[in-house]
């Protein structure tokens, strides 16, 4: 059994490299989390915080990436003129140590009331779920008020990659419960192609697949334009609610500008050799996209008082 072993150990030594990179979540001040391999001699993941308080008002900055094997955890708080700024960096040696966590305050319960400014807002529940490499486990709940685009009724979208929904109604506390999670919503019989990317990486016909589509979510969408990398063909598909065709939850989900949006009803009406015409609404939208629901759903939860009072 020895003799075995070590020809095994052997032949581990001579094809396997000596050392695999350490593995790290690269975020910086903008953009999305992707995942980065260090360079040699950068053998831990660290996570860079900067608070600044002024006056009521906060600003949070987070940093991710690699760094040497010298650091250490620390940090440093500090007043100037009418700011307090706080620095916090905390290292880590494993694998992804320092992704993001996901919110879990809707899902553990920690739910809290909150007053709706104007009469004429609603309660919300955003949901915001990506599985992309580039955004590993980038997941979203919030519930709060306002009056967001698609309101009332629920505006939605997802395909195999993306869950993109917004649920809204007008009674007190309307939006608590079990948060929502797309498996739990009823197929509905339609399934539409699915993709996120251009024609050779992401929504080439190798990896277009058909997808089944899920509670309100019966047209299926083909969505093209330029992407925040610059990418000019960039293209979306998969099931979405009638308002989705409209382009602006597109836009502002996907942060794409130069919009052309087309719908269609029917299985796997959205393939990629299909010819449709744009649905109304869905010309270009030139400029920056605007702000991601889950961002503006964050704007309209700070302010409070008001009639309606929500989960």
């Amino acid at each position: 059994m020895g003799r075995p072993l070590l020809l095994l150990l052997l032949l581990a030594q001579t094809c396997i490299p000596a050392s695999w990179g350490l593995r790290c979540m690269l975020c910086k001040t903008t953009g999305n989390c992707r995942v980065e391999e260090c360079a040699p001699g950068q053998d831990l993941c660290r996570t860079t915080v900067l608070h600044i308080w002024e006056e009521g008002d906060e600003l949070e900055v987070v940093e991710r990436g690699c760094t040497h094997p010298e650091k250490t955890n620390r940090t440093m708080s500090y007043r100037t003129g009418m700011q307090i700024i706080t620095l916090t960096e905390a290292v880590c040696g494993s694998d992804l140590c320092n992704q993001p966590s996901p919110d879990l305050s809707c899902e553990r319960g920690w739910d809290k009331t909150l007053q709706c400014r104007n009469p004429g807002e609603q309660c919300l529940e955003v949901v915001t779920h990506q599985s992309l490499e580039e955004s590993p486990g980038d997941e979203r709940h919030s519930r709060g008020c306002g009056n967001l685009p698609g309101c009332p009724g629920p505006t939605g979208f997802h395909n195999n990659h993306t869950f993109h929904f917004l649920r809204c109604c007008n009674t007190t506390k309307c939006n608590g419960g079990p948060v929502l999670e797309l498996q739990n919503l009823p197929l509905n019989g339609f399934q539409c192609y699915s993709c996120e990317g251009n024609s050779t990486h992401g929504c080439s016909s190798k990896v277009t697949s058909l997808t089944d589509c899920r509670g309100p979510m019966n047209q299926c969408l083909e969505a093209t334009g330029t992407n925040g990398l610059g990418n000019p063909s960039y293209t979306i598909r998969g099931c979405a609610t009638p308002s989705w065709c409209q382009g602006l939850h597109v836009a502002e989900a996907f942060s794409l500008t130069h919009l052309n949006v087309s719908c269609c009803t029917g299985n796997g009406c959205n393939r990629a050799t299909l010819v449709t015409q744009p649905h109304t609404g869905g010309a270009p939208l030139p400029g920056p996209a605007h702000l991601s629901l889950f961002v503006t759903l964050l704007m309209t939860a700070r302010l409070w008082g008001g009639t309606l009072l929500c989960t």
